[in-house]
């Protein structure tokens, strides 16, 4: 018998977050993004082996809560773990059934307990984790630049056959 499951949030209330460690779960996605409001939902998305995909969804219950977070994670450096490995948000237009990894899944070795020391938190400016962070997030806006152009080139490139 398959679970019928209803979600009454709209899509303005749901974001993307990217560029999780493996360690982290939805119960750690949820605790962390509950420092804005109220969280519906918090999945971790996993690939067809049941392995994290660096890429989460998050609801929150009104759509104040999902824009104060998405503002202050495109500010600043919201870190989830020990390591200033600083997430990534962005709206997402449509709500994916993933129903993420549990913590009750996630491989618990002395890297986990290592990086669930420090509960999550943002990085304080002028500290070491904060220019760390920045300077990750860095990379990946030049990554996505990147990409960006590469698929404008090849774009480009097929009108001319």
């Amino acid at each position: 018998m398959k679970q019928l499951c209803v979600r009454f949030a709209c899509h303005s209330t749901s974001f993307m977050v990217r560029n999780l460690l493996q360690y982290v779960s939805n119960e750690l996605l949820e605790e962390g993004f509950s420092v804005f409001s109220q969280v519906e939902r918090a999945v971790v998305i996993v690939d067809h082996r049941g392995r994290p995909s660096e890429k989460g969804i998050v609801e929150f219950s009104g759509k104040s809560a999902a824009r104060k977070a998405l503002d202050r994670c495109s500010e600043g450096s919201f870190l989830l773990t020990t390591f200033p490995r600083p997430v990534t948000v962005e709206p997402i237009d449509q709500l994916d059934d993933e129903e993420g990894i549990p913590k009750k899944l996630v491989i618990k070795n002395q890297q986990f307990h290592k990086e669930r020391e420090q509960s999550p938190r943002f990085a304080q400016p002028v500290s070491f984790e904060y220019e760390y962070a920045m300077r990750w997030k860095a990379l990946i806006e030049m990554k996505k630049e990147q990409q960006d152009q590469v698929d404008r080139s090849r774009g480009q490139g097929r009108g001319c056959i």
